[in-house]
């Protein structure tokens, strides 16, 4: 049997998606066609996993700045809100005492409200587009998966559902946070190491996380788990996928030391320990909203202490 091997390149991760997936519908058409019934198409190379969490942390960084903005607006609306109570009560007085600049202070207010609405609108534009890049990543990700582990259809759409839960990505709920619990639960259950982690119990209440660092080291703890011999199933009989065997003769998993430094087989992606993961700093993005976010703060408490608020 001769083998063929196809590569793909791009400057993006999330425009290999489309293509990648076009080329193995066109193969698998054509060897049906020729009725070539021994036909598969697999994947050996890496799994991009330090790409895909480039563009994990891009959008996270985006989903805080967006919580930063609504605060800073919640505040300058409440101050707004002062100095035009105190300019009332002045009108409204038989003998008005000087303003004392709160006229200023009023406009100023004004200007900081409509640029932070501004920089805040633009920052949701560039979440959603961030968040449509990083679906077509999960995409192509879930596509060398199951090329790299041979899954069935079946393993597919529990990987799918794993990995793409939310159509579409809000402040309240976030992938970040969904993803994490997803992929919780199945190192917990099917891709269990033993019965002790069966045994854990996780919170139900969803909320955004402080960073991504738990999530990058539990994606890239659930691909090793496939790749030692991890199979995905929402059956209840844990015993019979304990034993489960993954194509090729892959036994089940050995009892290792992988959470405090973990190497994918078959990927460039080395997650630190988490002692590691704290020294770390995030990479500052030039942003017009990260601007206008520092410059607003200033601003703000300029105008809180002229204010004495």
């Amino acid at each position: 049997m001769v083998q063929e091997r196809y590569r793909i390149q791009s400057d993006q991760l999330e425009d290999l998606w489309l293509i990648t997936k076009e080329l193995t519908l066109r193969l698998e058409e054509h060897f049906k066609k020729q009725n070539c019934k021994d036909f598969a198409c697999t994947f050996s190379g890496s799994i991009p996993l330090q790409e895909y969490f480039e563009l994990i942390d891009r959008h996270f960084e985006l989903r805080l700045n967006g919580e930063k903005f609504q605060e800073l607006l919640s505040e300058r609306a409440v101050q707004f809100r002062a100095i035009e109570r105190r300019l009332l009560t002045r009108f409204k007085d038989k003998t008005p005492a000087p303003l004392q600049h709160l006229d200023t202070l009023l406009e100023g207010t004004f200007r900081e409200v409509i640029a932070l609405a501004d920089a805040a609108e633009e920052n949701q534009a560039n979440m959603f587009q961030a968040f449509t890049k990083l679906k077509s990543a999960t995409h192509l990700v879930i596509m060398l998966i199951s090329l790299w582990q041979k899954l069935s259809t079946d393993q597919v759409a529990v990987l799918e559902a794993t990995f793409l839960p939310l159509a579409e990505d809000t402040q309240e709920l976030g992938w970040e946070e969904t993803v994490d619990a997803a992929i919780s639960y199945l190192l917990r259950t099917c891709l269990s190491k033993s019965s002790k982690e069966q045994a854990l119990t996780s919170s139900s209440q969803l909320c955004m996380p402080k960073d991504t660092s738990r999530l990058k080291k539990n994606i890239t703890l659930f691909c090793d788990r496939l790749a030692k011999g991890g199979r995905l199933s929402l059956s209840t009989d844990s015993a019979t996928q304990q034993a489960a065997v993954m194509p090729g003769g892959c036994t089940t998993i050995p009892e290792s030391d992988l959470e405090e430094r973990t190497v994918i087989p078959g990927s460039t992606a080395t997650l630190p320990s988490h002692g590691q993961m704290a020294k770390q700093k995030s990479k500052p993005g030039y942003t017009k909203c990260q601007d206008s976010l520092y410059n607003l703060s200033t601003l703000a408490t300029k105008g809180r202490l002229a204010l004495g608020l």
